[in-house]
Formats: C-alpha cells, structure tokens, sequence
C-alpha cells in the first residue's frame, strides 16, 4: 500500500491509498479524485496533470508504531 496525504477544497487534509485510486476527473472546475466505491474527494488541485504528478512522486506516509 502507498498511503498519500490530499488537502481537499474544504480545507481537510486525508490520508488515501493512491493504489485504490480509479480516476482523477475535472467536475465543474474542481479536480475530483475517485477511489473504488467511495464518493469522490473533491481537491484543491488546478489541472489533471498537476494531480496525477503530485500522487505519483509524493512520499508515502511513515507510519510508526505506537504513535
């Protein structure tokens, strides 16, 4: 798994599995990011492209036990 952090439109930021991610689609001129059947995540992305780069070159989250 690759756990990713997203800031979404409304000022959260989520950790996803950038594996369950389906499709990344421009709504209305908001760039959703879609997961296997959950509802999409609207983002504070511009384009498509900028998306798809930011979620193929970010880090993956450390996760550490006890924390």
């Amino acid at each position: 798994m690759k756990f990713i952090t997203l800031d979404t439109k409304f000022d959260d930021t989520i950790a996803i599995n950038a594996f369950n991610i389906t499709s990344v689609q421009v709504v209305q001129g908001t760039i959703l990011i879609y997961l296997g059947g959950d509802n999409p995540i609207p983002t504070k992305f511009t384009t498509i492209e900028s998306a798809v780069d930011y979620i193929q070159r970010t880090s993956n989250i450390s996760l550490t036990q006890g924390e």
